[in-house]
């Protein structure tokens, strides 16, 4: 089963997210922080990260950097929302594989992730 880990502060967010992804069949683990999640990144080694582009803790660009140290063939899907289009512009040059605008549409999710996941 295809497994995404899901970096977002915000449990609203998180818990929309999965509900998405688990009506396709995905298998869903979450984190409300970026150290968490790359705690669960290596003790899970996920298929896929949809990682928060604004975190608390440290921003979403400090996130994928580590990510992409360790966890290279991961992909990684920023999500922010609308009105963050240089900052996601930054995270696409930094590595990240695609990116999800918020609020989350079942529609776009699942067609921003088409290329990189199968249920």
């Amino acid at each position: 089963m295809t497994t995404i880990l899901i970096i977002d502060d915000n449990p609203a967010d998180q818990t929309h997210m999965s509900s998405i992804l688990k009506e396709e069949g995905y298998e869903t683990i979450a984190a409300g922080m970026g150290p968490e999640g790359i705690q669960l990144c290596r003790e899970n080694h996920p298929d896929l990260v949809i990682l928060d582009l604004v975190m608390p803790d440290m921003n979403g660009i400090e996130i994928l950097r580590e990510f992409k140290k360790e966890f290279a063939d991961i992909p990684v899907v920023m999500c922010s929302a609308a009105g963050l289009e240089q900052v996601v512009a930054l995270a696409l040059r930094v590595g990240a594989a695609g990116y999800i605008v918020k609020p989350y549409e079942k529609e776009t999710v699942l067609k921003s992730l088409k290329g990189f996941i199968h249920p």
